[in-house]
């Protein structure tokens, strides 16, 4: 369903992105931020899950910045080579990758930002930094980034069971944001992901269909 283009940030730094665009107009655009796997099989078809709900969707390679092409397994070698590299990477650079995106995907209309694990907390920043509307799912650096405040609607996920993200951490964003809307599901890290076995159907569609309710809402 998708493709590979080039993306150009203000730093000059040039990265890929996967796109996948709708049958018909698009309702608006999503900017899918990946886990620290890369844009890798799972992200694609993500990427495509929001093109068959209406919407131009694109997952900027947010690694390319520290190695290009970088797509990981959900193994050990896959979660050590991630951590480094976000280790490495920082947030900085990411934002404005996803600037890059946005403003590439401006001309279908409103621009919304859906994230995970390590996207997740960059979707954080994407509302707190780039006004756009997101949803970050069990972002586990979003406890560290809560002195920052919005500036566009922000939701966000989370798994009881996550034994990556205490719920202390996710009680500190409750207590800090009242008004983000937290949900908390029956479920650990990495729910949404088909690939992982911490995978959870369940959580996956009770999370789907409040980010659609907030992705009408706030992007169209």
């Amino acid at each position: 369903m998708g493709e590979i283009i080039k993306l150009t940030a203000e730093d000059g730094h040039a990265c890929d992105a996967y796109v996948a665009m709708p049958d018909g107009a698009p309702k608006g655009a999503v900017v899918v931020i990946q886990e620290i796997f890369g844009v890798n099989s799972h992200m694609r078809s993500d990427t495509d899950k929001f093109a068959a709900m209406g919407y131009a969707a694109i997952a900027p390679a947010l690694f390319d910045r520290v190695e290009t092409g970088v797509e990981l397994g959900y193994d050990e070698d896959g979660f050590t080579k991630g951590r480094a590299i976000v280790g490495e990477l920082g947030f900085d650079g990411p934002m404005m990758d996803i600037k890059a995106a946005a403003a590439h995907m401006a001309s279908h209309g409103s621009v919304g930002a859906v994230g995970y694990c390590w996207g997740g907390s960059v979707a954080w920043l994407c509302a707190t930094r780039l006004g756009l509307p997101s949803v970050g799912y069990y972002g586990g650096r979003t406890a560290a980034l809560i002195d920052e405040q919005p500036k566009a609607a922000v939701m966000l996920h989370f798994g009881e069971h996550d034994a990556a993200i205490p719920m202390d951490d996710v009680n500190k964003i409750i207590e800090a944001h009242p008004n983000v809307p937290v949900h908390i599901f029956d479920a650990g890290h990495g729910f949404n992901c088909d690939d992982r076995g911490s995978f959870d159907k369940a959580a996956t569609d009770a999370a789907l269909m409040l980010t659609t309710e907030f992705l009408t809402a706030n992007v169209g």
